[in-house]
C-alpha cells in the first residue's frame, strides 16, 4: 500500500514538473522582462538605508551569485561542464545571471539617485538607468563573456564605492580607488574560475579579457574627479534656498516666495532674486551612514550682468551620520 502511494506521489510530482517545464518553454521569451520586474520590486520592498547591514548583505550576495553564474556560463562555453545540468539549461543560467545583475543595477539607481544633485551627477544616474534597461531587455545581446565580465566589474565597483565607506567609516579619494582595485580582484577571481591556469600561458587572452574593465576603471576615476559620480553613501534628503529658516521643535520652518501656479513642483527659491535688505538662507539635510563624519561645503554663486554664474563664497560645516532625516 505504501509503495503504491509513493509511486503515485512520484508520478504526480513528475507530471507537475513536466507541466512547469512546458509552461517555461512556452513563455521563456518573457523571462528577462519577468526577471527585471521581480528584481526591481524585490529591491524596492527590501532595500531601505544604504548603511543597513541586511541591505548590504543582500547586495553582496547578489554580487557573489552573479560572479559565480558568469563563471558557470564561461565554463559551459569552454566545454568544461558539457555533461552538467548547467550545460543543458543555459537559458535558465543566463536569466538568473541577469536577475542578479538587474537587482544590483536597480539598487544602484535608487541609491545613486538619492545622492545625485541637480546637474552633472544626474548624467551618471542616467547611465546607470541605461545599463539597467540594457541588461534587462537586451540580455540576448549581452551574452558575450567579455561584455559580461565588464558589466560585472562595473557592478562590483559601484557597490564597493559605497560599501567600503560604510564599513570603514571613511570616505575619501583613496577609498574610491581601493573600490576599483578590489573590483579587479573579484573580476579576476571569476576569470580564474573560467580559465584555470590558462592566463599563465596566454598573455594575449588575459589582456583581451581585462581591457574593458581597465577602460571602465579609468573612465570612472575621471568622472569621479570631475564630480560626475554622486557622492554615495551621502544623500541630500532635503534642501533649498529660502528667505527665512527657523527651528521649531525638532523641525524647521522655512519661508519663500510662492511660485507661479504652473510651477507646482517648486518648494524653494533656487534662483534667488536678491534685493537690498533681503536675507538668503540655504537649508540642507544631508544623510550620512552611522559613525561617518564628513564635511559638507556650500558654494554660493551670483549671476553677473553677462549671465554667467560666479562663485562668491564657499562655506563648510561638519555633519554626523546616522539620522534618517539627514543632518
Amino acid at each position: 500500500m505504501l509503495d503504491k502511494h509513493v509511486a503515485h506521489m512520484r508520478t504526480k510530482v513528475a507530471h507537475r514538473r513536466d507541466q512547469a517545464w512546458h509552461w517555461y518553454q512556452r513563455y521563456k521569451k518573457y523571462a528577462p522582462l519577468a526577471a527585471f520586474i521581480v528584481g526591481f520590486l524585490y529591491d524596492t520592498l527590501t532595500l531601505t538605508r544604504i548603511d543597513r547591514l541586511s541591505d548590504n548583505l543582500i547586495l553582496l550576495g547578489y554580487a557573489l551569485a552573479a560572479g559565480l553564474l558568469i563563471a558557470v556560463i564561461g565554463r559551459v562555453e569552454q566545454r568544461r561542464m558539457k555533461h552538467s545540468w548547467f550545460a543543458r539549461h543555459p537559458d535558465l543560467i543566463t536569466s538568473a545571471t541577469h536577475f542578479f545583475l538587474g537587482g544590483l543595477l536597480s539598487s544602484y539607481v535608487v541609491f545613486y539617485f538619492k545622492s545625485a544633485a541637480v546637474g552633472k551627477s544626474l548624467i551618471f544616474v542616467a547611465l546607470l538607468v541605461g545599463l539597467m534597461l540594457a541588461n534587462e531587455f537586451f540580455s540576448h545581446r549581452l551574452r558575450n563573456l567579455k561584455l559580461l565580465c565588464a558589466i560585472y566589474f562595473f557592478c562590483c565597483f559601484a557597490f564597493l564605492t559605497f560599501f567600503l565607506p560604510v564599513v570603514t567609516h571613511t570616505m575619501n579619494n583613496a577609498m574610491f580607488i581601493a573600490s576599483g582595485l578590489l573590483s579587479f580582484i573579484l573580476t579576476g577571481a571569476v576569470l580564474a574560475l573560467i580559465y584555470p591556469g590558462r592566463f599563465q600561458n596566454n598573455r594575449r587572452e588575459m589582456l583581451s579579457m581585462v581591457r574593458l574593465p581597465v577602460i571602465i576603471f579609468v573612465a570612472l576615476v575621471v568622472l569621479y574627479f570631475l564630480n560626475w559620480v554622486p557622492p554615495v553613501p551621502l544623500a541630500l534628503k532635503d534642501g533649498g534656498i529660502y528667505r527665512s529658516v527657523k527651528r521649531v521643535g525638532d523641525k524647521y520652518e522655512v519661508q519663500y516666495h510662492e511660485p507661479s501656479w504652473w510651477q507646482f513642483w517648486k518648494n524653494d527659491e533656487r534662483k534667488f532674486e536678491y534685493a537690498p535688505g533681503d536675507a538668503v538662507y540655504c537649508f540642507a539635510a544631508v544623510f550620512a551612514p552611522t559613525a561617518l563624519n564628513e564635511r559638507v561645503v556650500h558654494e554660493w554663486q551670483q549671476q553677473n550682468a553677462d549671465g554667467d554664474w560666479v562663485t562668491r563664497d564657499r562655506l563648510g560645516y561638519s555633519i554626523v551620520g546616522g539620522r534618517d532625516g539627514g543632518y
